[in-house]
């Protein structure tokens, strides 16, 4: 099947695309050929054997550090010198037969009929066994390269769970998942993307719960990305949103097998990327960001208080220096007369206007937090921490900032740090400048025009056809157990509306 792409052909074959080489289509199946599309690197490992009485010519090629050269001596070539039936055989045809019924000890073997097959199988670990006379290839699965063990999470603390993660392997990942979930429903589907890197990224669901629909425009969006490389998972992950242009999350993202799996069986569709240690999780609405896996494993009381506390430090993160701002410089009217007289006693000095003020800060903490992220662990937390205490006592020292507008935007910042989710809390102080900047202009009215903009812009968007402010909007509103609220497990018998699954219930 051939597809014209910016004006170039591209050869796709089991969803791989290819660039058209000279003669790669119908090139013949042999150690030319092959070593040829794999150039003369060092690593390249080219060696023929001569095997039987009949001294018949065999050529093996792999690269050496992908593939174990332990598994190629003790079940490729010790079966081929020394078994009685290949000493035997008195023609290459003969050899072939032998290794198609499984002479050479080996469970995954595969018999390429196709030479861009063949090089792929190489560049990722198989060994290629080439008989040049018959033009005939099999490969065998050897990968040996070195991989990260499985240890624990290095960005999402664990407090009552499973302390495994995943790793950048795929496979490792796919027999994590399978270890957890332990049925023959689970669907893992393989696709190959990047025209250079070729990576390879699965699609797991539980056939029977989850959205078929959801998996098809998954698997099309999928199918439709064109890229050289798969370097970075924002590649995926900006190719498979509904929403481009916003800032909030429409993926979750994780490292933790338990959570993966855990929305896998709500009914949610979750996405392994080869080479990369955190996995993708869709569709999701906005009560999936302030959600814990910890928040099933403590009291549903205990939970339900930690989670609307997210809730309201949402908020707070959110409106906070908006709302100072405003009746500070505004509306001071609804000041409390003590109240009022602090505030105006700790600005005595400052030469600044209050919007002023609470812009400096929220910089210099933005800076303080990039810092900290970018530094090494061992002092990057130091320097967040005293930078953010020595700075704040400096400018206040200083006369540049008053002490109470330190004091909200310190609360402004530790409540976006309880956000469960890097990726919604970016997105909260990304809006939050809005917030800021509208209520420096026209006070309340800003900060009630910012609002409703941000809700605006939430009501809109959706995710593979579900609402973003499920369960909170339309029918999904009669379901909100588990929302700002986790009750007990006893009621929640069906799993989310909003996601549409075919089998909706969750326990009897």
């Amino acid at each position: 099947m051939i597809f014209r792409r910016n004006g170039n052909k591209k050869i796709k074959h089991n969803n791989i695309f290819y660039d058209e080489l000279p003669d790669s289509i119908d090139a013949k199946l042999n150690t030319q050929t092959i070593k040829s599309l794999l150039g003369d690197g060092s690593d390249v490992e080219c060696k023929t054997i001569f095997i039987g009485d009949n001294r018949l010519p065999i050529t093996i090629i792999f690269i050496d550090g992908l593939a174990d050269q332990q598994l190629i001596s003790d079940f490729i070539l010790k079966p081929l010198m020394e078994d009685k039936q290949f000493k035997e055989a008195k023609n290459i045809k003969k050899v072939i037969e032998l290794v198609e019924d499984g002479y050479v000890y080996f469970s995954s073997q595969e018999k390429r009929l196709n030479i861009k097959d063949v090089i792929l199988d190489i560049l990722s670990g198989n060994t290629a066994l080439i008989f040049d006379i018959e033009n005939t290839v099999f490969t065998f699965d050897t990968k040996g390269f070195e991989k990260r063990a499985i240890s624990e999470p290095t960005g999402e603390n664990i407090i009552k769970g499973a302390k495994d993660s995943f790793v950048e392997n795929l496979r490792t990942n796919t027999a994590t998942i399978r270890k957890k979930l332990k049925t023959h429903k689970l669907m893992i589907k393989d696709f190959t993307i990047g025209k250079e890197s070729n990576t390879k990224i699965a699609i797991v669901y539980i056939k029977g719960i989850g959205n078929e629909n959801i998996v098809k425009i998954l698997k099309e969006r999928l199918d439709n990305i064109n890229i050289d490389g798969v370097l970075t998972t924002g590649v995926i992950e900006e190719n498979i949103i509904d929403n481009k242009y916003s800032v909030f999350p429409q993926v979750i993202y994780t490292e933790r097998p338990d959570k993966f799996c855990a929305n896998v069986i709500e009914g949610r569709i979750g996405l392994i990327i080869d080479g990369f240690p955190i996995t993708y999780i869709v569709p999701v609405t906005i009560g999936s960001f302030l959600q814990a896996p910890e928040d099933y494993a403590y009291n549903y009381f205990v939970s339900s208080v930690i989670r609307f506390l997210r809730f309201f430090l949402m908020f707070t993160t959110l409106l906070l220096p908006g709302f100072y701002i405003s009746i500070a410089t505004f509306h001071h009217e609804m000041i409390p007369t003590q109240l009022a007289l602090a505030i105006t006693a700790s600005k005595e000095g400052v030469p600044f206007p209050t919007f002023v003020e609470v812009i400096f800060l929220q910089i210099a903490f933005e800076i303080l937090t990039e810092a900290g992220l970018r530094l090494p662990q061992n002092i990057g937390q130091v320097v967040s921490i005293v930078g953010a205490v020595v700075i704040g006592q400096a400018a206040v020292e200083a006369n540049l900032v008053s002490p109470v507008v330190l004091i909200i935007v310190a609360v402004t910042a530790i409540s976006n740090f309880t956000m469960p989710n890097q990726d919604f809390s970016n997105a909260l102080r990304v809006w939050r400048i809005l917030f800021v900047l509208l209520s420096s202009i026209i006070g309340l009215f800003g900060l009630s025009l910012a609002s409703i903009i941000l809700l605006h812009h939430l009501s809109n968007m959706e995710v593979y056809g579900i609402p973003y402010l499920v369960p909170f909007v339309g029918e999904e509103g009669k379901q909100l157990q588990d929302s700002i609220f986790r009750l007990p497990f006893s009621t929640l018998y069906k799993r989310p509306i909003g996601l549409k699954t075919i089998n909706k219930k969750r326990q009897d």
